[in-house]
């Protein structure tokens, strides 16, 4: 089996690591292969992937896509030929980013918050219109044990329509957090999620220093939206 965090920030969005801080952690992790989902952007991809490249890592291009307002709900593409635009519906996303020749993916679903994850109800609705490729069953955003077992339940009733069950680490920090949640596969990735075969799973704990969570808050939840509003993503 072959080990896959495809759920990576660089510093082009709200991570800490420069690309090739990412692809270092990355190989340090005994990784195969990444995919740089950055918020909203793809400008860390080619440096990313050309690093990796000397580096033996495998890096996939991808993006993680804002939907319009005002839950804003983040959907992933893997595999695009160009970035996805925000602010679309959440059907109009899953079609771009097959339209870019991606794989779309939903991140951290059923977290209790309003903003960025897609609520039972709402992934519903968009399943009724469009399949979607893949689904987070495993990451390291709090979800809480009920629910978890609501995930897991919704996944099992509708997996016809989720496609694979995938896990990330949603990487912000390099090293303190990569391939602290991973996707196992056999052979090619894209072959796996498109088979269904891929085996989200927890690797290690993560433990990242207050100090960098809380100047990555300040990028996430401060610099990143202002960069969205002055049309800077």
């Amino acid at each position: 089996m072959r080990f896959a965090d495809p759920h990576c920030h660089t510093d082009a969005s709200d991570g800490m690591v420069r690309p090739q801080e990412l692809v270092d952690a990355a190989v340090g992790a005994g990784l195969d292969l990444i995919a740089v989902t950055d918020h909203d952007t793809m400008a860390a991809v080619e440096e990313t992937r050309r690093r990796g490249a000397e580096a033996g890592l495998a890096v996939v291009a991808g993006q993680e896509i804002t939907t319009g307002w005002p839950a804003q709900t983040h959907l992933m593409g893997w595999f695009l030929d160009g970035p996805v635009k925000t602010g679309m519906s959440l059907a109009d996303t899953v079609a771009a980013i097959h339209d870019r020749g991606g794989l779309a993916i939903v991140p951290h679903p059923f977290m209790p918050t309003f903003f960025g994850s897609i609520q039972p109800r709402m992934l519903l609705e968009l399943i009724e219109k469009t399949a979607v490729d893949g689904i987070e069953l495993v990451f390291t955003a709090p979800l809480g044990a009920r629910r978890r077992r609501r995930l897991e339940d919704f996944y099992a009733s509708h997996k016809d329509r989720l496609g694979a069950p995938v896990g990330g680490s949603d990487c912000h920090f390099g090293g303190f957090d990569l391939a602290s949640v991973v996707t196992g596969f056999d052979g090619d990735f894209r072959a796996a999620v498109e088979r269904r075969t891929t085996q989200p799973m927890r690797r290690r704990t993560s433990a990242v220093p207050p100090s960098v969570v809380a100047r990555q808050q300040w990028r996430s939840l401060v610099q990143l939206p202002l960069r969205r509003l002055r049309g800077q993503l």
